[in-house]
């Protein structure tokens, strides 16, 4: 952490940015409040020096009366410097165990994880002192040496990076450079409410901690920055005992975890989450979820959910995804097109090749009791059910994969299992048959099928 004498500066920035891998394209999350205008007002600065493009992005909360306006300044500010600015509306869910602070970040993230593309990079405005309040708050929470790590410089999301350049200057560094600029920004009236947790600390616990012990956010910081150290060298060690356990996204193997001792396991599973940047699951729940896993037959469901995800087990897997319920797929008539939209999490359907007119009765719909399917003319007909038991496709994911259906009757599971009906047709119009899901989860079961 930087001495208070140390003025920020653009040139800072660029440093920091350095050490960061090279984007294609940066987001700057654009509050209105001291810190990120502080890191907007820089990347203008020093925006011919960059290298990639960048834009702002503000995220419309709602949650106070005066949010039109906390947007209105964004986009003023970001006009008067021509930077491309876009604003984002959230619809924060509170109904979870996640406390109001919790629930507004995740649903921020998710709104980010949306909008990056491959190989992007969102920066946070996140400084030395929100560094020091993070590791207090998870000593509190009675967290491990990752949750001591704090806040990190650099993680991935989907398919790009969140970083946080700031993370070694302090708050009045990032005042004083724009008082220099003679710069306005917002000041949130909720940050006065010490009901909340980090307005407590900043309010009235740290200053009284100050008191007897100087310097006790450098003091903090510092310890941050070594727990990130050990943290690291865990991860890599536990890396290399885990095999091919942790690589998957989506699945891990039961049986490889339970041959490990309780200890090993508890690891194991805290650095899958952590590699594929799944927060971090209290240990209560994981303690109670590894008893069950061990004491469970093959029939059973086991499962543990925390904040917006979930591990649930399916015969011999672990399955990790996201908690939200999977919109079924909804029933829509195919009527004209070569394409047709089925929804957020099961994507769409598609005909590959020329132009072709569309059977009258085709309907596309999820699963229903007694599906059944015939692959060639004369052979019989198979439920879609075991169909989804051979293919290992857990229960609670089925109903978002598409069937097709053709005078009443299935003639497409997804698109690994074509009818005999719709084969003929396809082979007679010289086309291909394409599902292509929206949602990750659902993409990991087409292309295991499709193997």
């Amino acid at each position: 952490m930087k001495s208070e004498v140390s003025d920020f500066c653009s040139q800072h920035l660029l440093d920091s940015l350095a050490r960061l891998p090279r984007p294609k394209k940066y987001w700057v999350g654009f509050s209105g409040g001291a810190d990120s205008t502080a890191l907007l007002q820089a990347m203008y600065e020093c925006r011919e020096q960059l290298p990639a493009p960048f834009q702002a992005v503000h995220f419309h909360h709602g949650l106070q009366q005066g949010a039109d306006v906390w947007e209105e300044h964004c986009r003023a500010f970001c006009a008067e410097r021509n930077v491309p600015y876009i604003s984002k509306n959230l619809e924060i869910d509170f109904s979870g165990r996640s406390s109001p602070e919790e629930a507004a970040r995740n649903c921020r993230y998710r709104a980010v994880a949306e909008i990056l593309g491959p190989d992007e990079m969102y920066l946070t405005a996140h400084h030395a002192e929100d560094q020091a309040e993070t590791l207090f708050l998870n000593l509190m929470r009675g967290s491990g040496i990752e949750g001591l790590a704090g806040i990190p410089a650099l993680r991935n999301l989907e398919n790009g990076w969140v970083a946080r350049p700031l993370l070694d200057r302090n708050r009045p560094e990032l005042e004083r450079f724009l008082q220099s600029r003679k710069i306005e920004w917002l000041n949130d009236p909720s940050n006065a409410d010490t009901t909340f947790d980090r307005n407590y600390l900043r309010q009235e616990l740290f200053p009284l901690m100050e008191q007897r012990w100087p310097g006790l956010r450098r003091r903090l910081f510092r310890t941050a920055r070594n727990a990130r150290i050990t943290a690291g060298a865990m991860a890599m060690f536990i890396e290399s005992q885990s095999g091919e356990l942790i690589r998957d996204r989506f699945k891990m193997p039961l049986h490889k975890l339970l041959e490990l001792e309780p200890e090993m396991q508890t690891l194991i599973l805290r650095q899958w989450l952590r590699r594929h940047e799944v927060p971090v699951l209290p240990e209560a729940r994981l303690t109670e979820f590894l008893e069950q896993l061990a004491g469970a037959e093959l029939t059973s469901q086991a499962e543990v959910q925390w904040e917006d995800w979930m591990i649930k087990r399916y015969q011999h897997d672990l399955w990790l995804h996201r908690r939200n319920p999977f919109l079924a797929c909804p029933e829509k008539k195919w009527k004209h097109g070569m394409k047709l939209d089925i929804g957020p999490d099961s994507g769409g359907l598609r005909l590959v090749g020329e132009p072709a007119s569309i059977p009258a009765s085709w309907k596309v719909r999820a699963r229903k009791s007694g599906d059944r399917i015939r692959l060639v003319p004369d052979g019989p007909s198979r439920k879609l059910k075991q169909l989804f038991r051979s293919a290992m496709i857990p229960p609670w994911l089925r109903s978002g994969i598409p069937v097709l259906e053709w005078d009443g009757e299935a003639v497409a599971l997804g698109d690994w299992v074509i009818g005999h009906r719709l084969q003929d047709w396809l082979f007679e119009n010289d086309l291909k048959y394409q599902w292509r899901p929206s949602d990750p989860v659902l993409g990991r079961i087409r292309s295991d099928c499709q193997r």
